[in-house]
């Protein structure tokens, strides 16, 4: 809204302009209270919001300890890491394994080739692959992985231009097939059903069809005898680089590097072990001059634990959830590799401590947030106080005001002496009388009730109970029915729904929480009594611009009167 110009006291010489800003300041009383109520508010729900997100922590920690890895962590070590290395699960049993002799490591499938254009000259990046030898642009296969009864091959296609062959090479007659020319279907006749191959209309696997459609490059390849051929999709100007970018593909199972000085390509499998292969079609064959390369056939890992003879495709193993790395072969004469598992006491005490932490902070704030004292002859500054104070004033002004928001709140207490009822509530059942009980591992609230619950940690206890039955410390935590940490988990979670039906989760909206629609009443009346103000002062301008109304027509009387009897004499 315009604020009018007013241009008072001309006649009277009276500051009116002072004199209504005194007077509405006054009038403005009722709308300070009520901003000043508002701010108490909103500093309220702050307060609220702040012992809110810190249960939310509370609450996912104790979720986060529940996982059994925080229980059961475990150390492990090898006699020897440059020959054997291991690392151990939670599920380790304190034990030990010898590793005797590792006859053979496992390795991955290999060629090196040196394919060549059509012009026998050196390959490179650029290559196109329309310039290798065997390959044809539009030629596409399908393999047959398992036994069908058809084949799906291209649509449209003249049946003499497809060629069907075994997986050893031998030919196929087409004429023994019926080709469903909408479909792209390919299935056996019903003449040659009780043919030895074909018997009652079944393709075996193995089988491949081959046909000619389209303009770009299609080439297969497997990586493993137990894995099915994949496909690689290339454009009809597509270069070698192209093609290696394909054979590293992130599920390739194939890895492919291209040495530029020599021309030379060197393909490997991802995986180890006799079940990986280095497969091409005859025409990614061909192109790669695959048949005159270097190859090395997989091999498995052989090696000997404790006395018996292992094989296994990797070169990383598991025994008793200890994962095992075999890095080097070794006889038994140069001395067998141990490898051991134990409790990592301190891990699993850190884990504790780190909850114990968590909590004792939520604690703090809370016992900080219900004992704070409350300055009540500090309320939160107008506008007008505000104005007349420097920014340091504010603030240590604000920090008196804002003190005491939550002090005694029963919500607060409430949920402290819930939390700590926890605590002392938790049990576990056990043949062990000395660990039914937190207390009894080193865990209690102790005897200060002035410090609202908070948890005194005896770190000798703790770990000798660790050490002792980490099972047992396991229980007394984590069982849904007696244990600490579904209860803690429980009780922040309803101290929390309580909490947020007052103040509201961060960012909800007014009207979803009780101090939010207090909020919106307190901003509705301070809005009507603005309304009024603004009439009261209009008023207060219109009588003070009457009295100057009256003032200059007595003036304007007086003057006349002055020059009417001075103009008699």
């Amino acid at each position: 809204m315009t604020t009018p110009i007013r241009f008072g006291g001309l006649a009277s010489g009276i500051d009116t302009d002072t004199i209504i800003k005194q007077l509405m300041q006054a009038e403005r009383a009722p709308v300070d209270k009520l901003e000043q109520k508002k701010q108490t508010t909103e500093w309220k729900r702050d307060a609220y919001r702040e012992i809110n997100r810190s249960l939310m922590t509370l609450r996912n920690s104790a979720v986060d300890l529940t996982f059994s890895r925080n229980f059961y962590a475990k150390t492990a070590s090898s006699s020897d890491t440059s020959r054997v290395a291991v690392v151990a699960g939670p599920s380790s049993g304190n034990t030990a394994i010898r590793i005797d002799s590792v006859e053979q490591l496992a390795t991955s499938a290999s060629a090196v080739v040196k394919p060549l254009t059509v012009s026998n000259q050196q390959i490179s990046a650029a290559t196109k692959l329309s310039d290798l030898n065997g390959l044809v642009a539009g030629q596409k296969r399908v393999h047959v992985e398992k036994e069908a009864t058809e084949i799906i091959v291209g649509k449209n296609l003249d049946p003499l231009s497809i060629k069907l062959e075994f997986e050893n090479g031998d030919p196929i007659e087409i004429n023994d097939f019926n080709y469903d020319a909408a479909t792209g279907k390919l299935t056996v006749k019903q003449e040659v059903t009780t043919d030895l191959y074909f018997k009652d209309g079944k393709i075996p696997a193995g089988v491949v069809a081959q046909y000619s459609q389209g303009t770009g490059y299609e080439m297969q390849y497997k990586s493993s005898e137990s894995g099915n051929y994949k496909k690689i999709e290339l454009a009809a100007d597509a270069t070698v680089q192209d093609l290696m970018s394909q054979l590293n593909g992130k599920d390739s199972g194939l890895s492919a590097f291209l040495e530029p000085s020599t021309g030379q390509i060197s393909i490997s499998t991802k995986n180890t072990g006799t079940d990986s292969v280095i497969q091409f079609d005859d025409e990614l064959k061909t192109a790669l001059n695959f048949a005159t390369g270097e190859h090395k056939l997989a091999t498995n890992a052989s090696f000997t634990v404790n006395g018996i003879k292992v094989n296994r495709q990797t070169n990383t193993v598991t025994f008793d959830n200890m994962t095992i790395t075999l890095k080097s072969d070794f006889t038994a004469t140069e001395g067998a590799v141990t490898l051991s598992a134990a409790t990592d006491t301190q891990k699993i005490f850190d884990n504790i401590k780190g909850f114990v932490d968590k909590y004792n902070e939520t604690i703090d704030l809370m016992n900080k947030k219900v004992r704070e004292e409350k300055f009540r002859t500090f309320a939160p500054l107008t506008k007008a106080q505000r104005d007349e104070l420097s920014e340091d004033e504010i603030k240590k002004w604000e920090e008196k005001a804002m003190s005491g928001m939550l002090r005694g709140d029963t919500i607060l207490r409430g949920t402290m002496d819930t939390l700590r009822s926890k605590w002392s509530g938790a049990t576990s059942s056990t043949n062990d009388k000395e660990m039914q009980q937190l207390f009894q591992i080193g865990l209690s609230t102790g005897s200060d009730f002035t410090n609202g619950g908070k948890i005194e940690l005896n770190e000798e206890k703790l770990k000798a109970a660790i050490e002792k039955d980490p099972e047992q410390v396991y229980k007394l935590f984590t069982d849904e029915k007696t244990g600490l940490l579904p209860q803690i988990r429980d009780a922040a979670t309803s101290s929390r729904t309580s909490i947020t039906r007052i103040a509201g989760a961060d960012g909800a909206g007014a009207p979803t929480y009780t101090m939010g629609r207090e909020m919106t009443q307190i901003d509705t009346r301070i809005q009507r009594l603005n309304d009024l103000l603004v009439d009261k002062e209009n008023a207060y301008y219109r009588r003070f611009a009457a009295m100057e109304t009256a003032m200059n027509q007595a003036n304007s009387q007086a003057a006349s009167l002055q020059q009417f009897m001075g103009g008699g004499m």
